[in-house]
């Protein structure tokens, strides 16, 4: 009886569902839920139809800029900058937590209105400059 409720309570903290941030149909974001739960790559969906993933594990450093409305991540050389509302705190900490399994572009200036908290306008990739540039004299 006890090790059913063990296995039962060990199930429930395994959940890999997604918690959307926002309606159906209006998701910007995606974190997994449930304790010890880490994905291994961020996968960036853009309006136009292509993904891209990066590994959390090439992350070095990001910071979330409010007056610009962004979150800037470099992965391994590369600028990935996310812009929009609503990025902080949900956003950043799941990042943080390398629990956001993705993020997508929003297809419509009309997925931008008050009934949304997030709104992901424009995601960039910048790739690490080649190092080769020449210095103005």
């Amino acid at each position: 009886m006890a090790e059913e409720s063990i296995d039962r309570i060990l199930e429930s903290r395994k959940k890999t569902e997604p918690v959307a941030s926002e309606a159906e149909g209006e998701k910007f974001f995606s974190i997994l839920v449930g304790e010890a739960m880490e994905e291994h790559f961020l996968e960036l969906q853009f309006r136009i139809g292509m993904q891209t993933c990066f590994s959390y594990t090439d992350l070095l450093w990001f910071n979330h800029d409010p007056e610009a409305g962004c979150i800037d991540c470099e992965f391994g050389g590369y600028m990935v900058t996310i812009k929009g509302r609503g990025l902080y705190p949900k956003l950043f900490h799941g990042i943080k937590q390398k629990r956001v399994a993705w993020v997508r572009e929003a297809d419509l200036e009309m997925e931008d209105h008050p009934g949304n908290d997030v709104y992901i306008e424009e995601i960039l990739i910048t790739p690490p400059s080649s190092g080769s540039s020449e210095e103005a004299t």
